[in-house]
């Protein structure tokens, strides 16, 4: 699927499904079309509308949103590459599924706190 037709279709809720490197896509996408900071507030109004559409709006969580976002956002902003393949080949860590692991202990990012609001980091700082 092409990248606007993808980021209609997730803006919308009409995927059935979105697996890690998708989550990825959505920001860099969203970061190259309007900034970083656009990027989180999309790609948060994407995901809650995706889980509500989906029945499972419990799995929406906002420290893991925001945290992947900036993560994403802030090595599309610095180092632009010309798709989205390309990132991925430039910064191979992002296929990771537990690079947050680096930044925080499993009791802060699975907290219920850290579901509902975002909260900063306990391990290392995110840019």
């Amino acid at each position: 699927m092409d990248d606007k037709t993808f980021l209609e279709r997730f803006s919308r809720g009409e995927l059935r499904e979105l697996p890690h490197l998708d989550h990825v896509r959505v920001v860099y996408l969203h970061t190259r079309e309007a900034g970083r900071d656009t990027a989180i507030e999309r790609t948060r109004a994407g995901l809650k509308l995706l889980t509500s559409q989906l029945g499972v709006p419990e799995k929406f969580h906002e420290t893991v949103t925001v945290a992947w976002a900036r993560l994403v956002g802030e090595r599309t902003e610095v180092e632009p590459c010309r798709d989205f393949t390309s990132f991925l080949d430039h910064h191979p860590r992002f296929r990771r599924k537990d690079l947050l692991d680096d930044h925080y202990s499993r009791e802060v990012l699975f907290s219920a706190e850290a579901r509902v609001r975002f909260v900063e980091p306990d391990l290392r700082p995110l840019p």
